[in-house]
């Protein structure tokens, strides 16, 4: 599929360390990542660790993961990718700065030279990686796919309070519940059904316009509020935008198991 590409990344260490070990199962932990640091991907493959590097979906020529880790490089060629190096500092675990990298690839902000000339680009998250690619695009039948989230939330606020549950989502959630409510007061509704961001399909010549200016004002709403659960942002900021997005339910579009 030649007129295909698809993106996937990851930001930070090689294999995310406690910052500490203050307890038993962080000890434990800290010394799971560090064995899988220092021993070669392919011998962690065949004691049956889990890598955060997939295999690049097949049969598909244009496929692009992109890292601020050289470390990776080697593992991410072999596994069927194209290597994208972006400068950044390396940050210990899941940051707030690692996770907003990783909107620049979701949400088409990176250097486009690789992939201009193709109709369809596929962003999957490094652990929602589909093999489906001929189904996606057959779905796509306006500029945007995306999956509701496989858990049913018909209200932005149900995503707030489960996202309240994880650090670098909660630390500027008031600045985040303070940007829904000024939306609000605009127009915005707070009952628009949450949507799964792991896979995004663009069909990229259709709209084009309107569909980078939706992947924008997400984007530019992320890095304003230092606030990487997007999963919020674009269930508010794509209101306007329904008419060029197809939502499916999560199970419609497959990713691979234990991904």
């Amino acid at each position: 599929m030649k007129s295909v590409a698809i993106l996937s990344c990851w930001f930070g260490y090689k294999y995310n360390k406690p910052l500490k070990i203050n307890s038993f199962s962080t000890c434990k932990r800290w010394l799971y990542a560090t064995i899988k640091n220092l021993l070669p991907f392919n011998i962690l493959e065949y004691l049956g660790f889990v890598s955060i590097i997939p295999q690049a979906p097949k049969d598909i020529e244009h496929c692009y993961f992109y890292s601020n880790n050289k470390r990776l490089e080697k593992e991410v060629l072999f596994k069927g990718w194209h290597f994208c190096f972006v400068e950044s500092e390396l940050d210990n675990g899941e940051s707030i700065t690692s996770s907003l990298l990783a909107k620049q690839v979701k949400f088409l902000q990176m250097d486009d030279t690789n992939y201009k000339n193709v109709d369809h680009l596929i962003y999957m998250d490094s652990r929602r990686v589909s093999d489906d690619i001929a189904t996606i695009i057959r779905m796509n039948q306006k500029s945007i796919l995306i999956r509701y989230e496989a858990k049913f939330k018909p209200s932005i606020w149900h995503e707030v309070e489960e996202a309240k549950g994880q650090e670098r989502y909660a630390q500027h959630m008031h600045k985040t519940i303070e940007f829904i409510n000024a939306k609000l007061a605009e127009g915005y509704c707070h009952n628009n059904r949450v949507m799964n961001t792991g896979i995004i399909a663009y069909s990229i010549n259709r709209n084009r316009k309107e569909v980078q200016a939706l992947c924008d004002e997400v984007y530019y709403a992320c890095m304003k509020l230092q606030q990487p659960e997007c999963q919020i942002l674009w269930c508010l900021l794509s209101q306007p935008y329904m008419n060029i997005i197809k939502a499916e339910e999560f199970t419609e579009i497959k990713n691979r198991s234990g991904l």
